[in-house]
């Protein structure tokens, strides 16, 4: 593509050529105001400001999470664009493909519960009149950030499956780094707090409870699309059934008197 000067050059060149005598000069300048005008509209169609950048971003995630809540399967870029106000040109200055559109969301879903886990962890480490974590404030932050969230699971469930390149890999290697981060962080914040966990045991015990929950919700959350699962006799809800399992392996792992 040639530069912008060369573009803005010749437009002035095959407009002005079809005028003369005193009429050149003002049909010149008017085509630079309207290319002028052109540029200012584009550049505040393109946000620059981190903030603004931000922003953007944001809403395109909130119009992928609107238009999720419908069907329970990843819109593409152009509706997702539509949905949001946006170009879709626009869009792919920020997410490559509606796969990674869609991580990104459960990225922030899954950030508003490791950041209130870690910062409460953390909170509780520097404040002694604070008790220590317990299993029935981790069920809280668990009913608060993933269960009260219909569509915390359906969304997790489609990210686990996720096919071998739908991702651009910069983007998947950064979403990797991060959930690492967060899991060690929150791990070792956990071990602080439950001396009976080994080094490691914390992200292990985050990680096996992470499984138990999205395995459960394949078993019993909108069997309609599973025929071929058998029926769930004498099993609760989703929710009842993920907190049961929550607690009891939470009471294996640590004892009796950890989780009360």
């Amino acid at each position: 593509m040639p530069p912008i000067k060369k573009i803005i050059s010749d437009a002035i060149a095959l407009h002005v050529e079809h005028h003369d005598g005193r009429n050149r000069d003002f049909a010149k300048q008017a085509v630079k105001e309207q290319i002028r005008s052109l540029i200012h509209c584009k550049k505040k169609l393109r946000a620059t400001d981190p903030a603004d950048k931000e922003a953007r971003r944001a809403s395109i995630l909130d119009a992928a999470d609107s238009l999720f809540k419908r069907t329970h399967e990843f819109a593409n870029v152009s509706e997702v664009a539509n949905a949001a106000g946006l170009a879709k040109g626009t869009v792919y200055l920020y997410f490559q493909t509606k796969e990674e559109i869609y991580l990104a969301l459960h990225m922030r879903n899954a950030q508003a519960f490791f950041d209130e886990l870690i910062s409460d962890l953390e909170t509780r480490d520097a404040n002694a009149d604070l008790h220590r974590m317990t299993f029935a404030r981790m069920r809280e932050l668990v009913v608060k950030h993933m269960l009260a969230n219909d569509m915390y699971f359906p969304l997790v469930a489609c990210c686990v499956g996720l096919p071998h390149g739908s991702v651009p890999q910069e983007s998947a290697l950064a979403t990797k780094e991060t959930l690492t981060q967060w899991l060690l962080r929150a791990g070792a914040g956990l071990e602080r707090h439950f001396p009976q966990l080994k080094p490691g045991e914390g992200v292990r015990l985050l990680n096996h409870s992470y499984a138990m929950m999205i395995g459960l919700f394949h078993l019993l959350f909108d069997p309609a699309h599973a025929p071929q699962r058998p029926d769930a006799i004498g099993l609760g809800s989703f929710r009842d059934e993920a907190l049961l399992a929550l607690e009891r392996y939470w009471q294996a792992a640590l004892g009796d008197l950890s989780i009360r």
